[in-house]
């Protein structure tokens, strides 16, 4: 009996054992893969934001519907980078899928009460930077070089990094180890 309640004692504590701390070297990896993802913004994010899914009005009615057409080419972006795993474009297709279904179950009459009360902001992306996730600021290669880690946790071959900027704003990134290199699962809505 007292051997099965320390075995069971031993494994509730180790279920609660921390995530390893990452060493200096995933780190720095981790944060480099950080701050190469934002450079590559810098020079890339318009063209690619262009062909984020968008909300467009469905003529000659009060609804609305979620125009997914550039998914593959705004997901193939992203994957022509170098900074994201090959699953990262399920992420994308995730977050925009749960908004595709969202508006598709909406009833006439609740077009109806938004097209007379205004819509506003129907998901996050329409009111951030897809990026940075937050309200777009003029971001130049000096306010990228102050991004800072605040947390980063390692778990294995998958790590996540949650970094602040230098307007105090936080943004966390999952990442997984593909072929010995640290690559963005996930980040900010897309998770």
């Amino acid at each position: 009996m007292k051997t099965g309640l320390s075995i069971v004692l031993l494994a509730a504590l180790l279920s609660k054992a921390p995530i390893v701390k990452a060493s200096n070297q995933d780190e720095q990896a981790l944060m480099a893969g950080v701050q190469g993802f934002y450079g590559w913004v810098l020079k890339n994010g318009k063209q690619v934001s262009a062909l984020q899914p968008q909300i467009k009005d469905i003529a000659g009615s009060k609804k609305f519907q979620l125009d997914t057409k550039n998914l593959k080419a705004f997901s193939g972006k992203f994957m022509a980078s170098g900074y994201f795993a090959p699953d990262f474009p399920a992420a994308l297709e995730r977050y925009y899928g749960k908004y595709q279904q969202q508006f598709k179950a909406y009833t006439d009459a609740e077009f109806a009460q938004m097209a007379k009360d205004g819509r506003g902001p129907l998901m996050e992306t329409e009111d951030m930077d897809i990026f940075f996730c937050a309200q777009e600021y003029e971001y130049k290669s000096s306010f990228i070089k102050k991004i800072k880690a605040k947390a980063i946790k390692l778990d294995g071959d998958k790590a996540s990094v949650t970094v602040v900027s230098p307007y105090q704003w936080e943004a966390e990134f999952k990442f997984v180890k593909v072929d010995q290199r640290w690559l963005i699962a996930g980040y900010c809505v897309f998770q």
